[in-house]
């Protein structure tokens, strides 16, 4: 719509001033320049990217923050003036609906009559028409169910982008908004609640798939809040162990809060998206409750199925990641093995009986035993605890001792933390019998070591003679003339067996230091004759 004009005086001004009278500040209303659509979903990556796209242009756009003008993941409505007939601005309006992730609704008006489009948490459209102008207030309800209760056979795959997107915007409304739960820390905890919930319930609705589906809007804000919460706490006491180690579990967000999340995940299938998508996309959450230094690094896709493929992993293999995280290299076992074997009742005893890991965050242990579970399960050896402080098991992780037992496993698995900051103290070295840290010494003392070293040493322990370790670490270790004392600590202890280049960028953004995965044999004992 041009600048000036019939439409532009009699119906867009006058519209916006309308809306002003009605809340909305002048910081959440943007006519000029004319909003820009993108055409596509391939467009739509243009634009996230900072590049030029095409585009549809908008006569007028709303943001839900006023301190976030033109930025498209702030869009909540869109407005259509010059199309001739309400039928066909209702058209157009859907269409641009569907191109606008965080767009709630769009309003059609020739000035004299209107419609209103809703996008729903299934991606249709609800349209109220009317013979007179009616415009949203600031503080009106934008998510609406469904017409019907949403079934398993109504839910969409979405792309791990969209996934990724979504959960994005989500943080960002959590850490914002919500009135309850206001540490970064208790914020991922209750995001992850609510993922798991969610995955619940596409486990359950998959059974039955025209059933409605748990995981929906009620009728009000606060009958969604209440609803979730009980459904959270029933899966509390039907999910034990994924929630073993924590004291009385709960949903704590507030109802808007919780309203959100459900509009924006209630019409997708997260089971059918996979385990290692979700885990991906949870990262979102997780890189932004990381602190700089603490060395914990998501290990991409790719670095994970090489490294699986490459360690061979058989079904007679007992595998362990001592810092699984969220159970990357544990979940790609899992899928490796079903894949090549296509028996799921098998990989599932396998899972249960031969696959374990440990990592001292209880967030990623306890998303690791989601994934875990919708895989098929195997989230019942997947443990809260520090792999390294062994010293502290029988006080601090009773459930360690008989998990971790030296000599127990043929595969180890890893990709640990590393960095010059990140280090066991020459004491903690001492208490734990790390041979490595006193090699370091130069076998006079014991000395501060990098975990990613000590954590070599826990692999070294954890294997059987002839087990295989599979550990992503840094170049430098190997190749440094600094580290000249680990070739000899290494020869009486392990055959290298590969070394496979990590590109420096998979890890870009995280880590900057040179990375292989490093595949080492356990040397067989020799026996005095």
């Amino acid at each position: 719509m041009a600048l000036s004009g019939p439409e532009h005086l009699k119906v867009r001004l006058p519209v916006i001033d309308a809306l002003k009278t009605l809340g909305w500040e002048d910081g959440q209303l943007q006519w000029r320049p004319e909003w820009r659509v993108p055409q596509s979903p391939n467009e739509a990556a243009k634009r996230e990217g900072g590049r030029s796209f095409s585009h549809w242009p908008v006569d007028l756009v709303v943001f839900k923050d006023p301190e976030m003008p033109a930025d498209w993941q702030n869009v909540v409505g869109l407005f259509e003036f010059k199309k001739p007939t309400l039928n066909e601005g209702v058209s157009q309006l859907e269409i641009y609906l569907a191109r606008e992730p965080r767009a709630r609704f769009g309003v059609w008006t020739n000035g004299t009559k209107s419609a209103t489009v809703y996008k729903l948490p299934d991606g249709t459209f609800k349209t109220v028409k009317r013979n007179d102008l009616r415009l949203p207030t600031a503080s009106d309800d934008f998510e609406r169910a469904t017409s019907k209760a949403l079934t398993f056979a109504d839910l969409s795959t979405p792309s791990e982008r969209e996934l990724k997107m979504s959960f994005q915007a989500l943080l960002d409304a959590v850490v914002a908004r919500d009135s309850i739960v206001t540490r970064s820390e208790n914020q991922l905890d209750q995001l992850c609640n609510m993922l798991l919930l969610k995955l619940e319930s596409d486990i359950t609705a998959s059974y039955v798939k025209t059933k409605p589906v748990m995981f929906q809007l009620g009728k009000t804000e606060n009958e969604t809040g209440t609803k979730i919460r009980e459904e959270f706490d029933q899966m509390v006491n039907q999910r034990e162990e994924v929630f073993r180690e924590e004291q009385s579990p709960q949903l704590l967000l507030d109802d808007h809060t919780i309203k959100e999340i459900v509009f924006a995940w209630s019409g997708w299938n997260l089971v059918g998206v996979g385990a290692e998508a979700v885990s991906s996309a949870f990262q979102v959450f997780r890189r932004a409750n990381l602190k700089a230094g603490e060395g914990q690094y998501f290990t991409p896709a790719r670095v994970v199925e090489a490294a699986v493929r490459v360690m061979d992993i058989q079904p007679t293999d007992k595998i362990i990641d001592p810092a699984c995280g969220t159970g990357g290299f544990l979940i790609e076992a899992f899928r490796d093995i079903n894949e090549r074997i296509g028996n799921e009742a098998a990989v599932t005893k396998w899972a249960n009986r031969q696959v374990f890991g440990v990592d001292k965050d209880s967030i990623n242990v306890k998303l690791a035993r989601a994934m875990m579970l919708v895989l098929g399960d195997g989230s019942t050896h997947i443990h809260i605890g520090d792999s390294l402080r062994e010293d502290r098991w029988s006080s601090d992780y009773p459930y360690l001792s008989p998990a971790l037992r030296d000599g127990a496993f043929t595969v180890v698995l890893t990709n640990p933390p590393f960095g010059r900051r990140l280090r066991l103290s020459a004491r903690e070295c001492e208490l734990n019998h790390y041979s490595i840290s006193w090699a370091a010494g130069k076998e006079q003392r014991y000395v501060d070591l990098e975990l990613g070293l000590v954590f070599l040493e826990r692999s070294y322990r954890l294997l059987a003679p002839g087990g295989r370790v599979g550990i992503i670490l840094p170049e430098t270790y190997f190749f440094s003339p600094t580290y000249a004392w680990l070739h000899e600590w290494m020869q009486s202890r392990f055959i290298v067996r590969g070394l496979v280049n990590v590109p420096m960028e998979a890890f870009q953004g995280f880590c900057r230091a040179k990375t292989n995965l490093y595949i080492f044999e356990k040397k067989t004992t020799r026996r005095r004759a």
